[in-house]
């Protein structure tokens, strides 16, 4: 039961990041094919990336000490991430296709980067006690998975209504102030 409770609490918590910039990313997707298949790709780093957490903690912050290290650049990760995912939306062709090598490569860098709080959160998991960690992966991807589907749907359909706007551009615009901000939180 504190499974349960803790895992749709902690699990709503992170997917807000994923909510919010799915508001931005689903306003670039022509298919809702896309945004299903973005959500699940989210839910499933959400599943994977507290268990590697989970299970890495020993090995990588007890008996290599790489915890100080790793802290101080989760910020600058991040700010390269959505850079990255900035200029990609910004330079985006009109090409029609869902499943290109570079579309896919979007969307594992925006499921990644919203994804490394669950895996800090699987560290902090190791430190608790009754917790079963696949179960609350589980819900993690579940909650991730809808609320990103939510987002992106939003966004999809705020770009449907202003569908003479350039916002891929904007958006991209929107994703690269987002990683100058997270450079100072």
């Amino acid at each position: 039961m504190f499974s349960l409770i803790f895992g749709i609490t902690i699990g709503l918590a992170l997917s807000i990041d994923a909510f919010m910039l799915s508001l931005v990313f689903g306003s670039t997707f022509k298919r809702k094919l896309e945004s299903i298949f973005t959500s699940f790709i989210v839910g499933f780093f959400h599943f994977f990336m507290p268990i590697l957490g989970y299970y890495l903690t020993t090995l990588v912050f007890t008996k290599i000490n790489l915890t100080y290290y790793l802290e101080s650049k989760l910020n600058f990760i991040a700010f390269l991430i959505l850079i990255i995912l900035g200029i990609m939306m910004i330079i985006k062709k009109e090409d029609g296709e869902v499943f290109n090598k570079r579309n896919l490569f979007n969307k594992l860098l925006f499921a990644f980067s919203v994804s490394v709080d669950s895996f800090l959160t699987g560290i902090a998991l190791k430190t608790m006690q009754n917790i079963n960690i696949i179960f609350v992966a589980i819900i993690f991807a579940f909650v991730s998975c809808t609320l990103t589907f939510i987002g992106l749907s939003i966004g999809k359909k705020t770009a449907e209504k202003l569908l003479h706007l350039r916002l891929d551009f904007y958006a991209g615009i929107i994703m690269i102030i987002l990683a100058i901000i997270t450079l100072f939180l």
